[in-house]
């Protein structure tokens, strides 16, 4: 009994040692990554126009022209919310998502991804224009419902071609084509 009890106090004090402090946790979480800057420009594009209603509407149309479907929308607020569900296996582009992919399969069963987009619209520093933020994640569920991986996409080509395909839909808008 006494062995027992001196080896669970030693695995308890080996834990303990184990966990880190949380205030370096609190401390990593809200210090800035250095790839953070770059990060944030390649989700951001200004448009020289203050109708950020005009930007809205044309990125649900451009959204909803992607697949996606608007889950919430707030004109005032700027924002809007959009998702759409994929099977992972449609987008193994890229190292990270082949291997969830494979880490999924190999627990078996079916897999499948929702990919959403957050769009907020803030008016530009010098007030003559509308910022667009716009990020993309990717939520995986393994083939029993529970969620197996949430992340942000951070490629590049992406939210390149979306701004530029919002940046034609804010043109056609705004010449009432």
């Amino acid at each position: 009994m006494r062995v027992g009890l001196v080896a669970l106090l030693a695995a308890t004090a080996a834990l303990g040692a184990c966990q880190p402090d949380t205030r370096d946790q609190q401390r990593a979480a809200l210090t800035l990554s250095a790839d953070h800057l770059p990060q944030r420009q390649m989700m951001m594009r200004r448009f020289d126009t203050k109708d950020d209603a005009v930007i809205l509407s044309a990125a649900a149309g451009v959204l909803q022209d992607l697949g996606f479907i608007i889950e919430e929308s707030a004109v005032k607020a700027g924002l809007i919310v959009a998702s759409k569900d994929r099977d992972t296996m449609q987008s193994s582009k890229d190292a990270g998502q082949a291997f969830s992919a494979a880490m999924i399969s190999a627990f078996g069963g079916e897999h499948s991804q929702k990919i959403r987009v957050s769009l907020v619209t803030v008016p530009s520093a010098d007030k003559n224009g509308v910022v667009v933020r716009a990020t993309f994640q990717r939520v995986i569920w393994t083939a029993m419902n529970q969620v197996f991986r949430v992340e942000t996409i951070n490629d590049a080509v992406i939210y390149r071609e979306f701004f530029d395909k919002l940046a034609q839909s804010v043109f056609l808008e705004a010449h009432n084509v």
